[in-house]
């Protein structure tokens, strides 16, 4: 079931960092854009995908999408001059049925069904909720003259990405507040926090980078290509633990969730995060093992 899900793909940017139009450049052989749409689609989850694009650019979206035409239910808008207006524009064209609407950058092609399961989880109990992990490197503020102001505590710090998942009609009212402060706001769950309501952050430590740089692009092809190695023993060890990790991520999301559920002290809670432990663990060694297929059976642009 879908659980009346609607999907914003956010796709009218203009690759700036990039130097060119990442998302309609070839990607192992398809366009990045491609990627994202075909990845949710195979997830099944999401009974539409509102798709907004630049304005004026929606013949040459069209005929990139052309291959997913009968595959799902995809609708193009035209987008707006920042993030938040291409994401108002989306949430205008989302089914009043809607309960939820999950909002997602285009240039994230490694979306999974478990990924999305988890978040949304976490959204029916806050009524928002996005993925993330706790910030791994130090922090610094820096001034304009490059020189550093201070090195900021990262204790309870989190990077955050998409999918983020909201009741329709929070997200909604909440974007509607934000017309009306002027503000400027580069992620959906700021909008929200904006209006006084909690958002749910869930644990993710997989694979879900955003494509921004020459260097991500590269990170993203070798991904891509994730049983194109040169040995038929490689492909299937890459595959497998591919599996091993989309596995993980529930695991890993629905222990969080359950540990912030539970009293503290308890010997439920103890539990909990006894099993998100166990389930961090499992993900360490399957990067050790990542590490080993890699210089057992290398890629040829590894």
């Amino acid at each position: 079931m879908s659980e009346s899900l609607s999907a914003v793909v956010v796709a009218a940017g203009r690759s700036q960092r990039m130097g060119f139009d990442k998302l309609l450049t070839p990607l192992g052989g398809r366009p990045l854009l491609l990627h994202t749409l075909e990845r949710l689609l195979q997830t099944q989850v999401p009974s539409e995908i509102i798709l907004v694009v630049r304005p004026g650019s929606e013949g040459e979206m069209n005929a990139v999408i052309a291959p997913l035409h009968g595959k799902g239910n995809i609708r193009l808008v035209p987008g707006g001059a920042q993030r938040q207006d291409s994401v108002q524009a989306g949430l205008n064209a989302v089914s009043d049925s809607s309960e939820f609407v999950m909002i997602h950058d285009a240039a994230r092609p490694f979306i999974t069904k478990e990924l999305i399961d988890v978040v949304l989880a976490a959204a029916k109990l806050s009524a928002a909720a996005v993925c993330g992990a706790p910030c791994s490197d130090t922090l610094k503020e820096v001034a304009e003259d490059g020189l550093v102001k201070q090195t900021i505590d990262r204790s309870q710090l989190w990077t955050v990405q998409t999918p983020q998942i909201f009741r329709t009609k929070l997200l909604r009212d909440a974007y509607k507040i934000a017309l009306q402060s002027g503000d400027t706001f580069t992620d959906d769950t700021a909008v929200v926090e904006k209006m006084g309501h909690p958002v749910r952050i869930v644990l993710y430590h997989d694979i879900n980078f955003k494509v921004t740089t020459p260097s991500d692009w590269k990170l993203a092809e070798s991904h891509l290509h994730l049983g194109d190695g040169d040995f038929a023993q490689g492909q299937v060890l890459r595959k497998h633990l591919h599996d091993l990790n989309n596995h993980l991520t529930p695991l890993l999301g629905y222990a969080y969730l359950l540990s912030n559920e539970l009293p503290p002290e308890s010997r439920s809670k103890k539990f909990a995060v006894s099993v998100q432990t166990a389930g961090e663990r499992c993900q360490a060694t399957a990067a050790l093992i990542q590490k080993i297929i890699r210089e057992m059976f290398p890629r040829k642009n590894e």
